[in-house]
């Protein structure tokens, strides 16, 4: 790989995980006077416990974020599939598996999708081809 291109896919790289610290320092509720934060663990309680309601930027973006730079701003694929997007990961469904091949990951990306969208619907899409998988 030539040096232009690995300088360009680390610019990417960073560019994502700077726009991810910026969406995550953004998104942080301020604690009231003389409350104490969460700890940690309390913290990733969207990675252990089943009733938690995922959110697309803290528990998924940074499992797909492998799929930098071409599914991302700038990428080859980015246009067909960009996937900073929910709607893509929703579309998608199980076709990431075929990329994403650890079994933790995958079950976050499965809760993610088995949750209800805005209307109530179910936003699950098992494929045929992750069924043979």
């Amino acid at each position: 790989m030539s040096v232009a291109k690995r300088l360009c896919r680390l610019i990417s790289y960073l560019a994502a995980m700077l726009a991810i610290i910026v969406c995550v320092t953004h998104a942080t509720p301020e604690l009231a006077p003389g409350a104490k934060p969460l700890p940690a663990a309390a913290n990733s309680a969207s990675l252990t416990s089943d009733s938690t309601h995922l959110d697309f930027n803290k528990d998924i973006l940074p499992v797909v974020s492998k799929c930098q730079p071409c599914h991302f701003a700038g990428g080859k694929m980015y246009a067909r599939l960009p996937f900073d997007k929910p709607q893509t990961i929703r579309k998608l469904g199980a076709q990431l598996f075929t990329r994403i091949k650890d079994e933790k990951e995958q079950a976050l990306i499965r809760r993610f999708l088995a949750q209800t969208d805005s209307t109530g619907q179910t936003t699950l899409q098992e494929t045929k081809h992750a069924a043979h998988n």
